[in-house]
């Protein structure tokens, strides 16, 4: 029984009900009438209703396509970035403060720059570059430079130099560290931009719009509003439950700290 009890699946799917249960009681709690803080039944109501309108799975794909474009925009600043500094310690270190720098900064202060600099409608793809690339950057460069010295000394012996020792040695070596960090960023990206629509105010495409778009419209459409969310929900544990997985997996066969 008690091994039954500590199972990890059944202590998900207890802490799943338990979330439930604690939103049905606040739900009685403080609004009976479900106008402000609808109830997981009508929540679920209406979430059927929107899954059944073709323009939700559009913006879907659109605040999704939005994401990627910026999680690559990032990715290809953080892969240039760590070439340049995988083996110099002075570039290293100089290149330190700027990283803390983005990863301390305030997200709502970026995404009001990004309101001025460029469309609201392109203000998400560069948010989440900016965000995402600290963690690229750092997964990149930790795996290349936490190498055995003894590899690279074997490399320098056996003539690898330059691209050689990068694509022989480094990447396949980083490759590890790299997953991890993009496995650990992704979801925080798709967050980002949903919230940088909401926040930028952009009501066009994309899920943040539509919630944005319900609060202007119709600020007493709560179930709505939380519907949508329940969809950015579900595709976010759709996606981290096996990317967890891998995650840990290759963790530990790398011997990452997790």
């Amino acid at each position: 029984m008690k091994k039954f009890i500590t199972n990890k699946y059944f202590l998900i799917f207890s802490g799943i009900v338990l979330l439930f249960g604690l939103w049905f009681l606040a739900t009685l709690i403080f609004d009976k009438n479900s106008m402000i803080f609808p109830s997981p039944i009508v929540t679920f109501e209406a979430l059927i209703q929107l899954l059944g309108v073709g323009y939700t799975y559009q913006c879907l794909a659109y605040s999704v396509l939005k994401m990627l474009i910026g999680f690559g925009l990032g990715f290809i600043v953080a892969f240039i970035l760590a070439l340049i500094v995988r083996d110099d310690d002075h570039l290293y270190t100089l290149f330190s403060p700027i990283i803390t720098a983005l990863k301390a900064i305030p997200t709502a202060a970026i995404v009001f720059l990004f309101v001025v600099l460029v469309d609201a409608e392109y203000a998400p793809c560069f948010l989440v570059m900016i965000l995402s690339l600290p963690i690229l950057y750092e997964s990149l460069v930790n795996g290349m430079r936490n190498i055995d010295p003894q590899v690279l000394d074997a490399v320098k012996i056996d003539g690898g130099k330059g691209a050689q020792k990068l694509f022989r040695i480094q990447l396949p070596l980083a490759l590890p560290y790299l997953l991890v960090g993009i496995i650990s960023s992704f979801s925080l990206s798709f967050k980002i931009e949903i919230m940088s629509e909401i926040v930028t105010g952009y009501t066009r495409n994309g899920l943040g719009s539509l919630i944005k778009s319900v609060q202007i419209n119709d600020p007493t459409n709560m179930a709505a509003i939380f519907a949508y969310s329940l969809i950015a929900i579900i595709l976010m544990i759709i996606v981290s439950i096996p990317a967890s997985y891998l995650r840990n997996k290759v963790a530990v066969k790398a011997g990452i700290s997790r």
